[in-house]
């Protein structure tokens, strides 16, 4: 996943809900295009829009094809993006609201402890168990309604808290979004992506259960949400929970979310992605920090929280491309920091296909359980 030149494989895609139907924009990097399935060039104008850049223009499932492509081919996600280059964000990194300190140990360690394993489990099970969230097919909609319906019922008791479903223009699973509101209009956002596919055919319909990728980082968001709930945290900034749509296929949900916070001028202290937490790829380790496309400041406020709360063995590593929701909110200036299963040459061989079960990880959530620590460690910290 860290070869260097995938930081030129950038792919744009404004994609419509109906499956398989008019041709939307998509880039991709030059030095890949001998390697593209025939099918998809020998059925499309190829225009050079830069130097290393071509711009193709392909339907829902020439680009479904197109993710099973570079799947198979570098072993990785497709590299989606509906965006603009890596080198082209909105505004540059702001540290101000990034803390430089630990302040709130007391109430970390007193909220930790309290991370179940069981809980995440079944969390696991239960999001896994759709035939597939695809996000073009009803049982896709189906999970993230459902998963709305579980954060309301976690945060019944919270009478600042609020799920609401972020509609999508083009296709219609949500993003689902829960916000603990605090006095500060500034929000603390925590995220992971609902979605799942099966990159070994370009049946929408395929079993698709990503039980790492990615219901263990819904479980990640779940437990962190049932904790802070069970003891009424009353936050000073907005606490914002989002389970995006679509990333399977280009980031496509939290472009639109970070784009909307963009529009609306909606302050943000720092986003933590959760995706993929449950697969021990690198045994010597207990997580990763992706070091590229992401924030300096936040990722060493990261580096405190484990190395204070965690005391478990982490190293850097890097993506070389846009591997996740991060990315969305890096390109929109926002500062954006993600926490990883594994080294990216070691992660779970068995995503985007029907494999991706929880059986993969014992059968049980202890590897992400420290995640779950994590992220809530991140949420009182940056809400000081």
């Amino acid at each position: 996943m860290s070869v260097e030149n995938l930081m030129l494989l950038f792919i744009f895609s404004f994609m419509i809900s109906s499956p398989f139907s008019h041709a939307t924009p998509v880039m991709v990097s030059a030095s890949d295009l001998n390697s593209l399935p025939k099918s998809i060039i020998q059925t499309t104008p190829i225009k050079f829009v830069g130097p290393s850049t071509v711009e193709l223009d392909l339907n829902d499932e020439e680009i479904t094809l197109l993710a099973q492509h570079f799947h198979k081919l570098k072993g990785r996600c497709g590299g989606f993006v509906t965006g603009a280059s890596v080198n082209e964000t909105h505004k540059s990194f702001s540290s101000a609201t990034i803390p430089s300190e630990l302040k709130r140990q007391p109430e970390v360690l007193n909220l930790i402890p309290q991370v179940e394993e069981s809980r995440m489990s079944d969390t696991i099970k239960w999001f896994s168990s759709y035939p597939t969230r695809f996000y073009l097919t009803d049982e896709g909609k189906q999970a993230m309604e459902d998963l709305a319906k579980k954060w309301r019922d976690l945060t019944k008791d919270l009478p600042n808290a609020e799920v609401t479903l972020f509609q999508h223009k083009d296709w219609a699973q949500p993003t689902v979004v829960l916000k603990i509101k605090g006095l500060s209009p500034e929000e603390i956002i925590l995220g992971g992506h609902g979605d799942s596919i099966n990159t070994d055919t370009n049946d929408i319909h395929a079993p698709a259960p990503g039980a790492d990728d990615n219901a263990s980082g819904i479980s990640v968001l779940t437990e962190i949400i049932r904790v802070l709930a069970k003891n009424k945290y009353q936050p000073k900034s907005t606490l914002t929970f989002m389970a995006y749509s679509a990333e399977e296929v280009g980031l496509r949900g939290s472009m639109d979310v970070s784009a909307y916070y963009l529009d609306q001028g909606i302050p943000v202290k720092g986003v933590l992605q959760f995706d993929g937490t449950n697969f021990k790829g690198s045994q010597e380790l207990g997580m990763i920090l992706v070091e590229d496309l992401t924030s300096p400041s936040l990722n060493n406020l990261m580096e405190k929280l484990i190395n204070t709360y965690l005391k478990l063995p982490w190293a850097y590593d890097r993506c070389g491309y846009a591997c996740s929701d991060h990315y969305s909110w890096t390109f929109r200036g926002f500062a954006s920091t993600f926490p990883f299963e594994s080294r990216l040459n070691e992660e779970n061989s068995h995503i985007h296909t029907p494999g991706d079960l929880f059986s993969v990880s014992g059968n049980n959530a202890h590897h992400a359980v420290p995640f779950a620590r994590l992220g809530l460690a991140y949420a009182l910290e940056m809400d000081q």
